[in-house]
C-alpha cells in the first residue's frame, strides 16, 4: 500500500497553526508596508506559507497544490452544478466513455496546447501519471492512484511499468483501465497526479524541476510568471488557454504573509480581496462593516491527536481511549478554535458523501467524552502495564509540528486540558513541519496531532490512510479485520453496502483509540463585493479561472 517511508502532507498541523494569537483591530490600519496599487482586472490574495513545490507529482501541500490547480489542465476541473454540487466537468478532456462495468475509462481529449504552443497529448498524460506512481519519484500522495490497474504493484516496485492500466493510443486517446469499477475515479482525474507533463522539461531541469516558476511549462488558465520565495507568487493570464475568453484577470498577486494581523488589516484597507478569518471577533466585524461578501461552510477536514503504539504508554488501549475521552472537544472549539471550528465526535467529517447520503448525517456522532471514565481507563492501563505510578507522577510528550506562538499557546491548553481530566502531565516538543516528518515515520514520538484533509468526496480519503503500511499517519497500528473492510469498498458498487464497511471500519478505528479527532473544520471567508466567479471547493482548491472584478 503506501510507502511507509514517505509522510503524506494534506494541510499542515491545525491547518492554522501559523497564526498568531493577539489583541488586534482588524479595521484599522495596516502595519507598515502596503500592497501595490492593482488594475482593474487584477486581484490580491494570501497564502499564510511558503509552498513547497510545482512539481504535480510531488505536490502535497494545499498552497502547492492550488497553484498547480490554475497552471495546469487536467482531464477535468471542479465546477458546480446547478444545484450547488461540486461536480467533475470536462477541462483537458472533450468527453470520455466507460468500459468493461466501469473497469475501462477511455478518454478523448481536445486540441490544446502549453504555454510554448506544443499540443498537449495523451502521451504527455501518460507520461505524468507513470512518473507519479514509480517509486524513483517517491510522489507522497501516489497511493491516490491505487485504484488504476497494477499502480500499488509498480508503485511498491512488485510490477513493471508497462503493465499499468494507462496507455495512450493516440496523440488525443488516452485509455485508463482500473483494477475494480471505482465510484469516485472521476474525481481523481482532477487530481495533480493525473496532470500531463511534459517528458522534455522534466529531464532538462532534473531534480529542480518546479522548483521555481522557470522550471516548469504550463497548460492552464493562468501560467506562473514570478515566484519570489517567501514573499510573491503572481499567476499571470495564459494566453495559449484552449479557454482564454473565460479568463477574466491579467494577474493573480499572491503574497506569502504569515502574519495573520498583516492579513486582516490589509483586506479591511482595501489593499487585498480575499481573506480567510481564523477568529470570530475578525468575522463579526467584517460582516459590520458591510464590506464585504462571506463564504462559510464546513472544509472537508479533521483536526485530530494520534498515539504511537510502540511506545511505553500508548500501546495498551486503554490508555489511548482515555486522552481520547478526556478530550474536552466542546470547549477547544470555543476556546482555542476561536468559535470558527466545530467539535468532532466522529472520524469522517461533515459535507463526505457515500452515494447520494452524507454520511457523517448517516452515521451520526458516538466518540464519547467522560472525565471520570477516561481517569480509571487510565489507571486500569497503568496497572496492566505494571507501571505503579499515579497519573500526577506520569509526564508524557507531545509532538508539535510547528514553533509558532499559536502552536505554543495549542499545547499550553492541551496540557491544562489532560492535567484536569486525566490527571498527567504533558510535556511538548515543538518542531518544524519537515523535523515532525521525520520524527513521525521513525515513531519517536509519544503523542501528536495535525489536519487531514479529503482528496475526494468519499469516506475512503479518511479510512484508506489506517491500511497497514500506508504510511502517511505511522502509528504502529495495524489490523487485519480494517484492512479487509477498506478492500470490500473497492469491490462492491452497492453504496449501502460500502456504508456498512466504512461504518464498522471508522468505529474499529475509534475503539482502538487509533486517533483522537478533536475538531471540524469550518472556513469563513470574506472577500470584497465586486469580487465575483470565485470557487472556493469543499474537496479541492480555490479556483480563479471564472474570477473577475465587476465594473462600476
Amino acid at each position: 500500500m503506501k510507502k511507509a517511508h514517505k509522510i503524506t502532507i494534506l494541510l499542515s498541523f491545525l491547518i492554522i497553526s501559523i497564526s498568531l494569537i493577539s489583541f488586534f483591530n482588524p479595521l484599522s490600519d495596516p502595519p507598515e508596508k502596503n500592497l501595490e496599487k492593482l488594475s482593474k482586472d487584477e486581484i490580491s490574495i494570501f497564502f499564510n506559507y511558503e509552498p513547497k513545490t510545482l512539481d504535480p507529482s510531488k505536490a502535497a501541500d494545499d498552497y502547492s497544490i492550488e497553484l498547480l490547480k490554475n497552471s495546469l489542465e487536467g482531464l477535468t476541473r471542479i465546477s458546480k452544478n446547478s444545484v450547488g454540487e461540486e461536480v467533475p466537468e470536462k477541462a483537458g478532456a472533450l468527453s470520455w466513455k466507460i468500459e468493461d462495468d466501469g473497469k475501462r475509462w477511455i478518454f478523448f481529449l481536445r486540441d490544446y496546447q502549453w504555454e510554448d504552443g506544443r499540443k498537449v497529448t495523451a502521451e504527455d498524460f501518460e507520461y505524468g501519471i507513470k512518473r507519479s506512481l514509480d517509486p524513483k519519484t517517491a510522489s507522497p500522495m501516489a497511493y491516490l492512484l491505487y485504484p488504476i490497474k497494477n499502480a500499488e504493484k509498480y508503485n511498491s516496485g512488485k510490477a513493471d511499468k508497462e503493465s499499468l492500466g494507462v496507455k495512450s493510443i493516440d496523440n488525443k486517446t488516452l485509455v485508463v483501465e482500473l483494477e475494480n469499477p471505482t465510484p469516485y475515479f472521476i474525481q481523481l482525474t482532477t487530481s495533480t497526479l493525473m496532470s500531463p507533463q511534459r517528458k522534455d522539461i522534466v529531464e532538462k531541469y532534473g531534480e529542480s524541476y518546479g522548483s521555481s516558476a522557470d522550471k516548469m511549462v504550463y497548460n492552464g488558465p493562468y501560467k506562473i510568471s514570478e515566484w519570489n520565495h517567501e514573499k510573491k507568487i503572481v499567476l499571470s493570464k495564459n494566453k495559449n488557454y484552449w479557454d482564454k475568453h473565460s479568463v477574466k484577470l491579467s494577474n493573480v498577486n499572491v503574497h506569502i504573509v504569515k502574519d495573520e494581523n498583516v492579513r486582516m488589516a490589509m483586506l479591511s484597507k482595501g489593499q487585498a480581496d480575499i481573506v480567510e478569518a481564523t477568529k470570530k471577533e475578525w468575522a463579526d466585524k467584517f460582516i459590520k462593516s458591510k464590506k464585504f461578501n462571506e463564504i462559510s461552510g464546513y472544509s472537508a477536514a479533521t483536526n485530530f491527536l494520534f498515539f504511537n503504539q510502540k511506545s511505553e504508554l500508548f500501546k495498551n488501549k486503554k490508555i489511548r481511549k482515555a486522552f481520547s475521552m478526556g478530550v474536552k472537544r466542546h470547549e477547544m472549539a470555543e476556546v482555542i478554535y476561536r468559535g470558527i471550528f466545530e467539535p468532532a465526535y466522529g472520524w469522517v467529517p461533515p459535507k463526505v458523501s457515500i452515494g447520494e447520503q452524507e454520511y457523517r448525517k448517516k452515521r451520526g456522532n458516538f466518540i464519547k467524552e467522560d472525565s471520570e471514565e477516561a481517569r480509571e481507563l487510565l489507571i486500569e492501563g497503568l496497572k496492566e502495564l505494571g507501571i505503579n505510578k499515579s497519573p500526577e507522577n506520569i509526564t508524557v510528550t507531545f509532538l508539535n509540528p510547528s514553533t509558532t506562538t499559536w502552536a505554543r499557546k495549542y499545547s499550553e491548553y492541551l496540557a491544562q486540558m489532560y492535567k484536569e481530566t486525566l490527571g498527567i502531565n504533558v510535556r511538548s516538543e515543538f518542531v518544524q513541519w519537515s523535523i515532525f516528518e521525520g520524527e513521525v515515520a521513525k515513531l519517536n514520538y509519544d503523542f501528536a496531532g495535525m489536519g487531514w484533509y479529503g482528496d475526494y468526496n468519499d469516506p475512503s480519503s479518511f479510512l484508506e490512510p489506517f491500511v497497514s503500511d500506508q504510511g502517511s499517519i505511522v502509528t504502529g497500528w495495524k489490523n487485519i479485520n480494517y484492512n479487509q473492510l477498506l478492500k470490500k469498498t473497492t469491490l462492491t458498487l452497492d453504496e449501502e453496502k460500502r456504508y456498512e464497511y466504512f461504518k464498522e471500519a471508522e468505529e474499529i478505528l475509534i475503539d482502538n483509540a487509533v486517533i483522537a479527532p478533536t475538531v471540524f473544520l469550518k472556513r469563513r471567508i470574506f472577500h470584497k463585493k465586486n469580487l465575483k466567479g470565485l470557487l472556493i471547493s469543499v474537496f479541492g482548491s480555490t479556483d480563479y479561472k471564472n474570477v473577475f472584478v465587476e465594473k462600476k
